[in-house]
């Protein structure tokens, strides 16, 4: 196996590797991971199709393909993910961040622009939600709360190296039990929201994601129940609860926030396949 792998060549080759495994993205992906062991941008790949790869950056490269086939998600393999311009460590205690919750990050950013609003991050994961909102509303404060200490470590880490841990609180709890009284302005959350169904049907990269963060109940709806309850008494008049949704869940969604009367369905956000992926609720005067 003395054959010389030049960059062009190594990519064609796990291109079609990848593609074999059913990867989605199997060129995409191939370019990522080696711009990564070259500490190059992809950019620098192009330019440098013919240049050979040494046996070091070739072992190194081969583990990370060896992982990738066994159906690591690319964030996974990296510690890394890019979400609103920023970059968040990430590992297999927190949901990797999708780009579809950019929508709810984008509707609070829109909404409350030129503001000071208190906001408080229901499930915060890796705390890309609460940091980039913190990041975009110079003026904002903000609370994550998680039930799991280990993406609360997390989530701490990306505050501070984004520099935001002086406006941000974060506190272990089950929804708002440890939560202080508000009220506040904004209540944010992109809660587990997979079915039984789902669940069984998940992609193998998703697999790698913890269950607690994906599985929201039989119907996936338990957290949204749960959060309608509890959510208004934290809530200011005229303040807003926005949600990320699975598809097809808006009905459901939607009557079990207003149903007791506490709120009103201001505003559906669909994502960038036209599915629509986030509520807006606000809290009545």
């Amino acid at each position: 196996m003395n054959k010389i792998w030049t960059i062009g060549a190594l990519l064609q080759w796990t291109q079609q590797f990848f593609a074999g495994k059913g990867i989605d993205s199997p060129r995409l992906d191939a370019e990522i991971l080696l711009a990564h062991v070259l500490h190059k941008e992809r950019i620098y790949l192009y330019a440098h199709y013919d240049e050979p790869m040494n046996p070091q950056e070739l072992a190194a490269y081969r583990e990370l393909v060896k992982k990738r086939a066994h159906r690591y998600s690319v964030a996974h393999i990296l510690g890394t993910q890019p979400f609103m311009g920023l970059d968040f460590k990430v590992n297999e205690d927190v949901l990797i961040p999708r780009p579809e919750t950019e929508m709810l990050v984008e509707s609070v950013v829109a909404a409350a622009e030129g503001t000071a609003p208190s906001i408080v991050d229901i499930g915060t994961g890796s705390g890309a939600i609460i940091l980039s909102l913190l990041h975009y509303l110079p003026q904002a404060k903000g609370i994550g709360v998680d039930i799991s200490p280990k993406a609360l470590a997390i989530a701490a880490e990306n505050g501070k190296a984004l520099g935001l841990d002086g406006r941000v609180t974060w506190i272990e709890s089950d929804l708002f039990t440890n939560v202080p009284q508000g009220p506040y302005d904004w209540i944010v959350s992109n809660p587990p929201y997979l079915t039984q169904h789902d669940m069984e049907e998940l992609q193998p990269e998703v697999r790698h994601d913890p269950a607690l963060a994906l599985y929201g109940g039989a119907d996936g709806l338990d957290i949204y129940r749960r959060l309608a309850k509890e959510s208004p008494a934290f809530v200011k008049r005229g303040g807003h609860c926005i949600v990320e949704i699975g598809a097809g869940q808006t009905q459901d969604v939607s009557a079990i926030f207003t149903a007791d009367g506490a709120y009103e369905h201001e505003k559906t956000v669909k994502d960038y396949g036209g599915i629509e992926r986030v509520l807006l609720f606000t809290r009545k005067e």
